[in-house]
């Protein structure tokens, strides 16, 4: 065997041993923790004066910046951990990890290298240059894929990459994200294609952590529930 793909099993091993004990001592929730780690990095913008457009064109007065994880080693190791963890404990039927291009490729080979696994990433839709690929890397049809996303909202990117996954022959068993907007839309996608969703933390949690920390304040707080009601039309209502 391998020596360096032992120790780092161990490591895995060990990792949560210790995790186990940790959150059976505090009885706090994985997603609390994560979301305040999230949230001590500055990996959460909030302007309620002045929205972010989002890609699809949407206002918003959030932004998760999830780059901020990788500039932090200590943050991204735990990342990577909590990450494959998920993925081992609800997805044992797996070939291989699928990373969404372009933003959740390091987070997902990440992944695949803590749990010895081949590694794929996977556009929403096919290049327009070069050998014009959608899916980069080795894959067979019937091969079971765990797609690593980074952040989920509408859900559309993930969609597209489950779609050109199952058009491949490839059984997709499920979506594992660092952070869920908990959107209807994506909630819908979701159960509609027949995806699990697994998240480290999500919107809720978020704001509740915030709220503890008093890192935002009653306006931002009020701002950020009634855009999440309906996140496609707070623009034009506000």
């Amino acid at each position: 065997m391998n020596y360096a793909f032992f120790l780092a099993h161990v490591i895995f091993f060990l990792y949560f041993c210790a995790k186990f004990i940790e959150k059976h001592k505090t009885m706090e929730s994985m997603e609390h923790i994560m979301a305040r780690k999230l949230l001590q990095m500055k990996a959460f913008r909030v302007q309620t004066y002045n929205p972010f457009t989002w890609a699809n064109g949407w206002q918003a007065p959030i932004y998760f910046d999830d780059r901020r994880i990788l500039s932090y080693a200590a943050a991204r190791n735990f990342v990577r951990l909590e990450l494959a963890h998920q993925v081992a404990m609800h997805f044992p039927d797996r070939d291989v990890i699928a990373g969404v291009a372009v933003n959740a490729i390091t987070h997902a080979v990440l992944v695949a290298e803590q749990l010895g696994m081949p590694f794929v990433y996977v556009y929403p839709k096919p290049k327009d240059h070069g050998l014009e690929n959608q899916i980069e890397g080795e894959l067979a049809p019937r091969q079971s894929v765990i797609v690593i996303e980074n952040q989920v909202s509408a859900g559309i990117h993930a969609m597209k990459v489950a779609e050109a996954l199952r058009n491949n022959g490839c059984r997709v068993q499920g979506v594992v994200t660092i952070f869920n907007y908990q959107l209807p839309s994506g909630v819908k996608r979701f159960h509609n294609a027949d995806i699990p969703l697994v998240s480290l933390t999500d919107f809720n949690t978020v704001l509740e952590e915030a709220e503890k920390l008093e890192m935002w304040n009653d306006e931002q707080l009020f701002t950020l529930r009634e855009w999440h009601k309906n996140p496609n039309k707070w623009r034009i209502e506000n």
